[in-house]
């Protein structure tokens, strides 16, 4: 007897094998960035697209975020977390989306390819994130976990990555992410203070220049007073001379008399 479609998208199955494959650890204390690392391991024959999505996008760096993964290779995606306060800044719902497709035969791996690919075509995984904070800066060891999200099992076939380590290359990635982030600190507070000088600076030469306009203003008052000054004296020097001459021709007067 045949049986009639229930009418339910039917979802494919994850190929992508993930480590680790539902929870991302972060180790505290977080009063700096924190890096932890995901593996993406295609065990097929093609080449498969993907993306690494979160939540809290302003909360997480992440490198790459996505691409192409040739068959039988790994990529290693940094996921750094930015510093924050556990006590004050629940994290508790922070999730991870790992998402993929088969890159069709053919065809170079490119950003639009996901416009054309049909939903049952996409492949999803999702991850929660596990902080860990240390003795040393809590009573005892606590785990703050996301809501608990079931992954997808992985098929027998689907040869598993064993766990290992992060690599001098994903440290020394790490570590130069890290540095670019503080040099990306420091140039930002070398702005704001180079803006605070000109603020600064600009009101100096404002100051400056409004003294300057008062002095010019006053220049005038002070040269008609002064002009004002001469005026009256050569009028009393006028008055003198006027008084001496009449002396003097009074005095000539009567001596010819």
């Amino acid at each position: 007897m045949a049986h009639e479609p229930s009418g339910k998208m039917t979802k494919t199955e994850q190929a992508l094998v993930l480590d680790p494959p539902s929870e991302l650890h972060f180790k505290g204390p977080f009063s700096e960035v924190t890096t932890s690392y995901l593996k993406l391991k295609n065990p097929t024959d093609k080449v498969i697209g993907f993306k690494v999505k979160t939540t809290a996008p302003k909360t997480y760096c992440v490198r790459p975020n996505g691409g192409a993964i040739a068959p039988k290779k790994t990529v290693s995606v940094a996921v750094m977390l930015q510093p924050f306060d556990p006590e004050n800044d629940d994290r508790s719902r922070d999730k991870f989306m790992v998402q993929s497709m088969y890159v069709p035969d053919g065809e170079e791996y490119h950003d639009s390819l996901w416009h054309d690919i049909p939903p049952e075509g996409l492949m999803n995984s999702k991850l929660k994130c596990v902080f860990d904070i240390p003795a040393s800066s809590s009573e005892a060891t606590t785990e703050v976990k996301a809501e608990v999200i079931e992954q997808p099992k992985i098929k027998a076939k689907v040869v598993q990555v064993q766990e290992s380590k992060p690599s001098d290359t994903e440290a020394a990635e790490s570590k130069t992410l890290h540095e670019e982030y503080k040099k990306l600190k420091s140039e930002l507070n070398d702005v704001r203070a180079e803006n605070s000088s000109l603020k600064e600076e600009g009101l100096r030469l404002r100051r400056m220049y409004d003294s300057r306009t008062k002095a010019t203003s006053a220049k005038p008052e002070s040269e008609m007073h002064h002009s004002s000054v001469q005026k009256q004296l050569f009028s009393n020097y006028l008055l003198v001379i006027a008084f001496f001459i009449f002396i003097l021709g009074f005095f000539i007067g009567k001596f010819i008399l």
